[in-house]
């Protein structure tokens, strides 16, 4: 596996030394990578790679900033993991919006591109071991699970929603619970799980995804939020 990293910072000493730490922790670890550098958001959009894992975003850019840059990046590119390098915590509102993986507070050192960069590196691997088989009608289908976005039940069966389809199979929730461990879900109802990834905004007790309403039960709205944060990322401040 050939790992795709972005850079992308308007100073030109930023993304020496980010590339340079990257380089150092990829090389000492054996793993295989290309990096993109890329010295504005406009430059970003514009040559935005064909594949791209991981993104090192710089918030405080001239014209296009990081934030305006991530937005854009949203609208095409769901799954890239973006790590945001600032001088200042307070966009952190912001980040949670276009789902950023951490926030790094300048100065770089090695040790924070060693501690982070790991734990994205594992994070990513195992987002991407997700796809699932399942039995419906006698007829197995292969389920990628980053195309999920919500299931839910109706009577005996469950309808696991994706954008543009749906299936509908013959489970209890309690065993697709089982299945979904550790994947990045969360059951936020008796009648629903929610894909974390997808999730946009939460409202005392709605879940707002891809402009679907999903009911949350009073009671799993704290277990929810610390849900999200661990599986988003943590900001690091």
């Amino acid at each position: 596996m050939e790992l795709h990293i972005g850079v992308c910072d308007d100073i030109s000493l930023q993304r020496r030394i980010l590339i340079e730490f990257v380089t150092k922790y990829l090389d000492e670890r054996g793993i295989s990578f290309k990096i993109y550098e890329f010295s504005s958001g406009e430059d970003l959009v514009s040559n935005y790679p064909e594949q791209l894992d991981i993104l090192f975003l710089d918030v405080l850019m001239n014209d296009m900033t990081g934030m305006d840059t991530s937005r854009k990046i949203r609208e095409f590119d769901s799954k890239v993991e973006i790590l945001f390098v600032t001088s200042s915590n307070g966009y952190v509102h912001e980040g949670y919006e276009v789902r950023a993986y951490r926030y790094l507070m300048k100065p770089i050192s090695y040790e924070i591109i060693e501690k982070h960069l790991s734990e994205c590196i594992d994070n990513f691997l195992s987002k991407n071991n997700s796809n699932i088989i399942l039995n419906t009608k006698n007829t197995l289908i292969k389920i990628n699970l980053d195309s999920v976005i919500y299931i839910e039940t109706d009577r005996r069966d469950l309808i696991i929603h994706e954008e543009d389809k749906s299936y509908r199979v013959k489970m209890s929730m309690k065993n697709m619970e089982m299945v979904l461990q550790g994947k990045g879900f969360y059951r936020c109802h008796t009648s629903y799980i929610v894909n974390l990834r997808m999730v946009e905004s939460l409202n005392k007790n709605t879940i707002y995804i891809k402009g679907k309403e999903i009911p949350i039960s009073k009671y799993a709205i704290k277990k929810f939020k610390v849900e999200l944060i661990n599986y988003l990322g943590a900001i690091v401040c």
